[in-house]
C-alpha cells in the first residue's frame, strides 16, 4: 500500500500536464497576440510564416478565472468569522470555552455548493489531499495574474453601496435645475447645434432621461457638474444680448469647481463614497469643460482637464470589453448600460485624437489597449426630444459615423510616427505622407452614401445640417494639420490644402446663406478657418478667400474668444514686422518617437479593426497604389 500514493500522484500529475498541454495548444503565439490577429496555433502559425517571425508559444494564459460576487462576499464573511474566533480564543483562558469556539468553526465545506468557484485548469493545478504524513497535504500552483496587487483594471478597493446625504441633496438639486428655463434653453442649443460633433462621449437619450428623472434610467448618467458644463457650452453659442450668454462663464466655473472638488476630495468627499459608474459623469464633465476652454483659447487648461478625463476612463476600466465590466463596476449593468458605456468610451477616444491633432500632442487612449467593441445604434426616446434635435424629420444616427471616425483615427495613429519623426529624411517622410493621403482618400471615397460629400456637391448645396456634417470637418482637420508642415517642400501638400480651402469656402457660403449669423457655429469651423489662414500666411498658398476668412473671424456674431485672440495676435505680430506664421495657437505636430508605430504595409489590421467595431472590410483596407 505504501507504493500506491506515489503512483496516484504520478497519475494525477500526468493528467494535469495533459490537461495543461491541451489548454496551451489553444493559446495564440506571442506574435499573434502582439499584432492582435487570430492564431491558427500551427507550428509555426500562418501569421508568423507570412511575416517571417519566430513563432513562440507561452504557457501564461492571460484569461483569469472570474469568481462571482456572491462567492467573494461569502469568502469575506468567512474570513471575518475566523478573525473574530481567533480574537475570542486569544481573550479567553477557559479551556472548555476554547474547545467550544474551535468546534464551532466551519473548517469543512465553508462555501455552499452553488458558490464553489470553478477555477480555470490553466490557472490552478491541484493534487488530491491525502491523510498521510509522508504525502504533502496539497500542492497548488496559483495564477499570479497581473503585476498589480489589485485583481482587475479598476483601482477601486472599497465598494460603497448606500447613497450619502450629499448624494440625496444632489438629486434634489437636479430636480430644481430641470425646471430652470435658462438651463433648458442651453440644453436645447447644445443638442440642436453642437451635438454630436466632438461631443459623442455624451449619449443624449440617457442623459436627458436621467436629468428629467425618468423611470428605468440610472441616476449616475447625469450630475450637477455635467448639467452646468453642458449649459456653459450652450451659452457659448447663444446671442450676446441674452441672459444665457452672460451666465455661461458662471456655469463653467460652477461645473469646474464641483468636479475638481470631487476629484481632489477637497470639501466634497462623494467620490470616495460613490461607485465607479458615478465617475462617468465626471469624465464627460471634464471633456465638456476642456472644449469650452479650447473655444476661449485656454489651451493649457483644456489639455489639463482632458488629461484628467482620459486617466479616469482608464482607472474605471472604461476601455475594457463588457465581459470584464462586471469586475470593474459595482453596479448591475443592463444591456443598455454596456452599450452606453461603449459609446462614452469611443466618444472619448475620438475627443482624445481630436485634441491631439489640435495641440500637436500624442494621444492617451490607444486602440491597442481598447478591447471594448463599438455598439450598434442605441434606441432613441420616441417623444420628448423635439426641443433637443436640429431636424426631427432627419434620421438621427451616430454609430456609423463614429465607427468611421475610429478607423480614421487609427490611420493617423499608424502614420504619425513615420511622418513627423525627425530622424527620418524628408524624402522618406514625404513617402509616408503620400501613403497617408492616399489612405485618407480611400477612406473618404468609401464612406456610405449618406455620409459622402464632394466639392461638386458643396457647390450646389443649399441646406446645411450641422448635426450631421461634423464628419466632414473632422476629415479636413486631420488632412490640413498633417500636410501643413510640408507646404514649403512638397507640391502635393500645397495642392491638397488649396483644394480643401476651396471646399471650406463653399461650406462657409452655405452657412452664411442659410443662417445669416455665426452664433451657433461649431468649434470645428473656427479651427479650420484659422488653419487655412495660417497656411495662406506663408505666401505659399493662394489667398483667394483670405479676406473672407478674416471677416468670418472678425464677425461680431461669432462668440468664440479663440477667433478674437488669433486676430489680435496676428495684428500684434504684423505691427512688430514678424512673420505671422510664427503665431500658432494650434501648436505643431511634433510627436518625437512617441508615435513611432510600425507601418503595416497591407493594412490588414485596419480591416480587423473595422470588423471589431461592426463595419465591413471594404474600403480603408484597399491598398491600390500602396506598396
Amino acid at each position: 500500500m505504501d507504493n500506491i500514493y506515489p503512483r496516484i500522484i504520478a497519475t494525477q500529475r500526468w493528467q494535469n500536464q495533459k490537461r495543461l498541454r491541451k489548454i496551451l495548444k489553444k493559446l495564440a503565439c506571442q506574435h499573434c497576440r502582439k499584432i492582435r490577429r487570430k492564431c491558427d496555433t500551427g507550428s509555426p502559425c500562418a501569421n508568423c510564416m507570412k511575416f517571417e517571425t519566430e513563432c513562440v508559444y507561452t504557457g501564461h494564459d492571460l484569461r483569469k478565472a472570474r469568481y462571482s460576487n456572491s462567492y467573494v462576499k461569502a469568502l469575506e464573511e468567512h474570513i471575518a468569522l475566523l478573525e473574530k474566533s481567533f480574537k475570542d480564543l486569544k481573550e479567553t483562558t477557559d479551556d472548555d470555552e476554547k474547545n467550544k469556539i474551535l468546534n464551532s468553526l466551519p473548517l469543512d465545506n465553508i462555501m455552499p455548493n452553488d458558490l464553489q468557484p470553478s477555477p480555470s485548469p490553466s490557472s490552478t493545478l491541484q493534487i488530491p489531499l491525502f491523510n498521510n504524513s509522508r504525502i504533502p497535504s496539497a500542492v497548488t500552483l496559483p495564477s499570479v495574474g497581473t503585476n498589480s496587487i489589485y485583481p482587475s483594471n479598476s483601482l477601486s478597493i472599497t465598494k460603497k453601496k448606500t447613497p450619502t446625504d450629499q448624494q440625496l441633496q444632489t438629486k434634489s438639486t437636479l430636480e430644481n435645475l430641470s425646471k430652470d428655463p435658462l438651463i433648458l434653453e442651453a440644453f436645447s442649443l447644445f443638442f440642436k447645434w453642437l451635438y454630436p460633433g466632438h461631443f459623442m462621449f455624451i449619449h443624449r437619450e440617457t442623459f436627458l432621461s436621467a436629468f428629467f428623472n425618468m423611470e428605468d434610467t440610472k441616476s449616475y448618467y447625469c450630475s450637477e457638474e455635467l448639467v452646468y458644463a453642458i449649459a456653459a457650452l450652450g451659452g457659448q453659442i447663444s446671442k450676446k444680448s441674452e441672459k444665457l450668454y452672460a451666465n455661461m462663464d458662471a456655469y463653467y466655473q460652477r461645473a469646474k469647481l464641483i468636479v475638481l472638488k470631487k476629484i481632489f476630495q477637497l470639501d466634497d468627499k462623494t467620490l470616495e463614497e460613490s461607485t465607479s459608474s458615478s465617475k462617468l459623469a465626471i469624465i464627460q464633465t471634464l471633456l465638456c469643460l476642456a472644449f469650452y476652454d479650447i473655444g476661449i483659447g485656454e489651451n493649457p487648461m483644456a489639455w489639463y482637464l482632458s488629461g484628467l478625463a482620459f486617466r479616469i476612463a482608464h482607472e474605471i476600466g472604461l476601455h475594457l470589453n463588457p465581459e470584464a465590466w462586471s469586475h470593474v463596476y459595482e453596479d448591475e449593468l443592463s444591456v443598455i448600460d454596456t452599450k452606453v458605456r461603449s459609446r462614452i468610451y469611443w466618444g472619448s477616444y475620438i475627443a482624445d485624437h481630436l485634441i491631439a491633432i489640435l495641440f500637436g500632442r500624442s494621444t492617451t487612449l490607444r486602440l491597442s489597449n481598447s478591447t471594448v467593441p463599438e455598439t450598434d445604434e442605441l434606441p432613441n426616446i420616441e417623444n420628448g426630444l423635439e426641443d433637443y434635435i436640429y431636424d426631427k424629420n432627419a434620421v438621427s444616427t451616430m454609430s456609423n459615423p463614429l465607427k468611421k471616425l475610429i478607423v480614421l483615427s487609427r490611420i493617423t495613429e499608424v502614420f504619425a510616427g513615420k511622418i513627423f519623426i525627425q530622424s527620418e529624411s524628408l524624402r522618406r517622410r514625404s513617402e509616408y505622407l503620400t501613403k497617408f493621403n492616399l489612405e485618407m482618400y480611400h477612406w473618404r471615397r468609401d464612406l456610405p452614401k449618406d455620409l459622402r460629400w464632394s466639392k461638386k456637391s458643396l457647390k450646389v448645396m443649399e441646406d446645411f445640417n450641422p448635426s450631421t456634417t461634423y464628419i466632414w470637418f473632422h476629415y479636413y482637420m486631420v488632412l490640413i494639420s498633417y500636410n501643413k508642415p510640408f507646404i514649403a517642400e512638397l507640391d502635393p501638400s500645397r495642392d491638397l490644402i488649396e483644394e480643401y480651402i476651396e471646399e471650406l469656402h463653399y461650406l462657409l457660403i452655405v452657412w452664411k446663406n442659410k443662417f445669416k449669423t455665426f452664433e451657433k457655429c461649431n468649434l470645428y469651423l473656427v479651427y479650420l478657418i484659422i488653419l487655412a489662414i495660417q497656411c495662406m500666411n506663408t505666401d505659399l498658398i493662394k489667398k483667394d478667400h483670405y479676406t473672407e476668412f478674416i471677416d468670418f473671424l472678425n464677425n461680431p456674431t461669432l462668440n468664440y474668444e479663440l477667433a478674437k485672440k488669433f486676430i489680435e495676435n496676428s495684428n500684434n505680430t504684423n505691427n512688430n514686422d514678424v512673420n505671422t506664421d510664427t503665431i500658432d495657437l494650434l501648436g505643431s505636430l511634433s510627436y518625437g518617437t512617441d508615435f513611432a508605430l510600425e507601418y503595416n504595409f497591407d493594412f490588414t489590421l485596419l480591416n480587423e479593426i473595422d470588423m471589431l467595431i461592426g463595419g465591413t472590410t471594404h474600403g480603408v483596407g484597399n491598398q491600390q497604389g500602396i506598396e
